[in-house]
């Protein structure tokens, strides 16, 4: 119950109507313990309410990725993943040989896009990225052989 009330509070703060459609989704969201695919998010949100489509939940996670509630994501499967924003951003190195995950420590990547805006006036968005090369696995298997 907590979740839902926490739910329609974040819906009505941010404008948005608060809907048996768009808490499904956001349950769905939330409750995932790990990154998932609109597919994934439509499939689990049914459940909550069976007249949901396609096109409302897309609607609605890009509504709640461009409010900095979602975090949006290509991991490389060849489908966008979504993930509910914890407190402290995080990313991935995706290996392109086994499709290993690790995650990587967001000071990493906070001080790079720090330098990218010295050295080039760019503004990085740093919430949410995706570093693809191999993993130390896979570089010693081919190393070996």
């Amino acid at each position: 119950m907590a979740c839902t009330t926490e739910s329609e509070r974040l819906l009505r703060n941010n404008d948005l109507r608060v809907t048996r459609q768009r808490l499904a989704v956001l349950k769905a969201l939330r409750h995932a313990d790990q990154h998932i695919t609109a597919t994934d998010v439509y499939a689990r949100a049914r459940d909550e309410a069976a007249d949901l489509n396609a096109s409302t939940v897309y609607r609605t996670l890009t509504q709640l990725r461009d409010l900095g509630l979602v975090s949006q994501t290509d991991l490389g499967g060849g489908e966008r993943t979504f993930a509910w924003r914890s407190e402290r951003p995080h990313h991935h190195l995706v290996c392109t040989s086994c499709g290993r995950m690790t995650e990587l420590d967001h000071d990493l990547l906070a001080n790079f896009a720090d330098q990218l805006q010295r050295d080039f006036g760019f503004e990085a968005h740093p919430d949410h990225w995706a570093v693809y090369g191999r993993c130390q696995d896979c570089n010693t298997r081919e190393h070996r052989s």
